[in-house]
């Protein structure tokens, strides 16, 4: 079976054909989300028609959209996004589809579709119950339970749990809350917690252009107490919301991706001693590595179209 894929990320837009399974080309382009959505469809086209090269669409069963945002996958509708695509909102994408490809869509937010994408082709081959946290720009993630996506009235079910409160006096979020997980500790607020640290001034970062995770890895390497000390939080902070996630979905494994997981030695950080803080009711929790950190997304959307068009 044939696919077409599409990612829209917040950074970059990926773009990918898959045959049977496996993807046969990949291009990336430009996102330019905060200009919206609607600017980006014709060098979508554009790219999607140059991978392609005059190959009849009909060879392919649908095409699967990734959204960074809440979506309704019934109505294939966006329903929720945060300074990315505000447009798409209002935008019917599978009419788009349909009158520029021909072909059938399906749509989905983009972390659950990570999920999907290692239960069926990653790390979480053989597991029904899993977790998954992506740590980036900010914290994306899903759940789900007997091998199906968690879902809900409102479908944010699983999908909002980096807005799970870990600090009642924490720093304030995106979302209309102080102390969330992701306000506490993630890509967009890492400036923030390094310029608040008491010892910014006599710290390496202060000379620094851009405050990055890349940058503060730097300066872990070279022993410096404000870079030392802000990993240190954040450590703390992410293993919390494991931890909540843990105890709120009763997962067999978690799933931990995105780019923080870069960060050399991040693993251990964030799992050693952590089965010890697990209820005893739970029993041992599996916690893996995304195998396919870059295209999760991507793999996601192929089984989507597969399940949903594979007659």
């Amino acid at each position: 079976m044939k696919a077409i894929t599409i990612d829209f990320g917040g950074t970059n837009i990926k773009i990918a054909l898959f045959h049977d399974g496996v993807i046969t080309k990949k291009e990336n382009i430009p996102a330019y989300s905060e200009n919206g959505l609607a600017p980006r469809l014709y060098d979508t086209e554009k790219t999607l028609r140059n991978m392609l090269a005059g190959e009849d669409l009909h060879n392919y069963s649908g095409i699967g959209i990734a959204m960074p945002g809440i979506v309704d996958p019934i109505n294939k509708k966006v329903l929720a996004l945060y300074g990315k695509y505000e447009d798409s909102k209002q935008m019917d994408l599978s009419t788009w589809c349909h009158n520029t490809f021909d072909l059938p869509m399906v749509m989905e937010m983009d972390s659950k579709l990570a999920l999907l994408g290692e239960l069926n082709y990653g790390c979480a081959k053989g597991y029904q119950d899993a977790a998954m946290l992506i740590f980036g720009t900010g914290i994306g993630t899903a759940v789900s339970i007997g091998g199906k996506l968690l879902s809900s009235r409102n479908y944010v079910a699983g999908a909002l749990s980096s807005h799970i409160i870990i600090n009642m006096n924490g720093r304030k979020c995106t979302c209309p809350n102080t102390g969330c997980l992701e306000a506490s500790a993630c890509g967009w607020a890492l400036e923030g917690l390094i310029r608040e640290h008491p010892d910014f001034n006599n710290s390496g970062l202060a000379a620094e252009e851009q405050l990055t995770f890349k940058t503060l890895s730097k300066w872990c390497d070279r022993n410096d107490r404000t870079a030392l000390d802000v990993l240190q939080h954040c450590v703390i902070s992410w293993r919390a919301g494991i931890l909540n996630m843990i105890h709120a979905y009763d997962p067999a494994i978690v799933i931990l991706s995105g780019g923080i997981m870069n960060f050399k030695g991040m693993y251990d950080m964030l799992t050693e001693g952590l089965q010890e803080q697990v209820w005893d009711c739970i029993g041992t929790v599996d916690i893996k590595q995304a195998m396919e950190p870059e295209d999760s997304v991507l793999y996601g959307l192929y089984h989507l179209v597969a399940e949903t068009y594979n007659n």
